[in-house]
């Protein structure tokens, strides 16, 4: 399951590794065994995304997705909370560094920079207890053509 603009969609396993072979990955595992067992129905979550649009604007699920953010709802619809990435009453402000960057994005989408909003990020991600990342080497691409 990726979230590739415009949309989420389903890509068959041999056509994301084709695509993939020269790229530097990362694989996040999960960690624990409620993590772990939460997988199977966070994928069936996020696979009954397809075709939901992509959230260019980062605004926040189910209406539209950007990439963490459709692995945080999945993964919260699994588990039947908010975020399973966080601590309890936590929440990730979104941060928009660089500053022109991002009023240049957003002025590009004829929208005002958003302030004092919480969301998900990659960053949210690498950074969760319920998450260890590696990275995957060329061999590991290839042996899942």
């Amino acid at each position: 399951v990726e979230r590739p603009p415009p949309a989420v969609v389903v890509t068959p396993a041999a056509d994301f590794w084709r695509r993939a072979s020269h790229a530097t990955l990362y694989a996040g595992r999960l960690v624990g065994a409620r993590m772990r067992a939460l997988g199977a129905a966070a994928t069936q979550a996020a696979s009954a995304q397809a075709g939901t649009p992509y959230a260019s604007d980062f605004e926040p699920p189910p209406a539209k997705f950007y990439c963490s953010s459709l692995v945080e709802w999945a993964f919260g619809v699994a588990a039947g909370e908010k975020s399973v990435f966080l601590p309890p009453g936590l929440t990730f402000k979104l941060l928009f560094e660089p500053l022109g960057f991002w009023e240049r994005y957003y002025h590009g989408l004829n929208q005002s920079l958003p302030v004092n909003v919480s969301g998900s990020n990659p960053t949210l991600l690498l950074h969760s207890p319920a998450v260890r990342f590696t990275t995957l080497r060329p061999e590991d691409v290839v042996a899942n053509l």
